[in-house]
């Protein structure tokens, strides 16, 4: 085994620039893979976290599974007069979930629930002085809201339980509040499509660090809330924090069995984000492989070549006493090796480009708010590269060696080869 090992060093000191260049395009592969599933997931797993703080892990609304009946089947009682209705308007009934404290309590005893809520949703017109701004209206129990969607860590000024205490309070993010020119203290007044208008004091600004929230969304009590939609007593839906929030779609299934409301998981709410998530990394995955079969075929092509220069020399190998195996043993050696280094190094250039990266001032306010280059730092990258290097160099190495080890000596001789 020491003279195979010797034998496949000494042929790779000789065609040191060949497989120098071989090794440069594994390295290359590793960098790349690290460094894009770095970002990639950078970028994921802040917009992931920022949205599981901020947002509930599941939540069940007012809407009522099954079937509804038409206008025709209520109006008529069954009978065959008519075949169906143009231009049926849709109920204006006003939907609520029923017994929303006791479902609220029996849903916080669940094994899987952390924390429920109970609120009331509605678009809105925040005023203040001559300027006007359509926001995302939530009334809420502050203190129970808290539980499930911990805002209050993420007040920049006044103080969220100031908002419990307060009945004509509103808290507002930092990009309402800019847009508005309101500070804590202020007066603003917020009224409704069709509702009563209050007015209310800013008791707190919040800055959660996702801007559509953080532009767009009001809290206020869940009273002030009913009084401007004009939906007196009525919860519109309850919000639930999960002990581990990647176990909300099966709950939220096992929910709507339940309790018969349509009731989505956070993942659900934010499909859309996550589908394009799985198509980068899919794009990504697809670049980097492309990447690691080139440098492949670097090592492939420099092991064909040792092999049609070097049929001489294995002929005299195996003249001497050599096997197949060993034969096979020297250029799969050759592989692992050439794969094995070029993993080091791109692990090195990829772990120092990942920590430039993260130091990078990049501002952006598009999904996430961030003032630096998202990066994930995740020491199981540099095992996938290592790996994919290592399979990426056996699997080139396979062919040259498979027929160097068929090399018979006789043919030489004969001029045959």
């Amino acid at each position: 085994m020491r003279l195979v090992i010797f034998i496949a060093l000494r042929q790779l000191w000789e065609r040191k620039l060949l497989n120098g260049i071989a090794l440069g395009g594994v390295a290359l592969g590793v960098l790349v893979l690290i460094a894009m599933n770095a970002v990639m997931q950078g970028f994921q797993q802040k917009f992931k976290g920022e949205i599981l703080k901020v947002s509930p892990h599941v939540t069940l609304y007012d809407k009522e599974l099954g079937s509804q009946k038409g206008l025709l089947e209520t109006a008529l009682d069954g009978q065959r007069i008519a075949k169906f209705v143009h231009h049926e308007q849709p109920s204006d009934r006003v939907t609520r979930v029923k017994r929303p404290r006791d479902l609220r309590r029996a849903l916080q005893e669940m094994p899987q629930v952390e924390a429920a809520c109970t609120s009331l949703t509605g678009q809105a017109i925040v005023s203040a002085g001559t300027v006007d701004l359509g926001v995302d209206m939530r009334g809420v129990v502050p203190l129970e809201q808290e539980a499930c969607t911990p805002l209050g860590r993420y007040v920049q000024s006044g103080s969220w339980r100031t908002l419990a205490i307060t009945p004509d309070g509103i808290a507002m993010g930092s990009g309402v509040a800019e847009k508005l020119g309101v500070r804590v203290g202020d007066q603003a007044r917020i009224v409704a499509p069709g509702g009563v208008p209050q007015n209310l004091k800013v008791v707190a600004i919040y800055e959660a660090g996702v801007p559509p929230i953080d532009k767009t969304r009001v809290y206020v009590n869940l009273t002030t809330a009913q009084t401007v939609l004009r939906r007196a007593d009525v919860v519109g839906r309850i919000e639930l924090r999960l002990w581990n929030p990647f176990e909300s779609q099966k709950l939220a299934l096992r929910l709507e069995r339940i309790t018969g409301y349509d009731v989505e998981s956070w993942q659900e709410a934010n499909a859309n984000f996550l589908a394009l998530f799985d198509m980068q990394n899919m794009i990504i995955n697809m670049v980097i492989a492309a990447i690691l079969v080139v440098g492949g075929f670097g090592i492939l092509a420099v092991q064909i070549m040792i092999v049609l220069q070097k049929t001489r020399d294995i002929a005299i190998l195996r003249s001497v006493g050599l096997r197949r195996r060993d034969i096979l043993l020297v250029f799969l050696i050759q592989g692992v090796i050439v794969a094995l280094l070029g993993a080091v190094l791109g692990d090195l250039c990829g772990w120092q480009l990942v920590e430039f990266l993260g130091t990078l001032k990049v501002k952006t306010e598009a999904l996430v708010k961030t003032s630096t280059f998202l990066v994930y730092k995740d020491p199981m990258f540099y095992l996938y590269g290592t790996v994919f290097a290592l399979v990426t160099g056996i699997s080139a190495s396979l062919l040259p060696a498979v027929r160097a080890s068929r090399v018979e000596p006789v043919d030489v001789l004969r001029g045959q080869i």
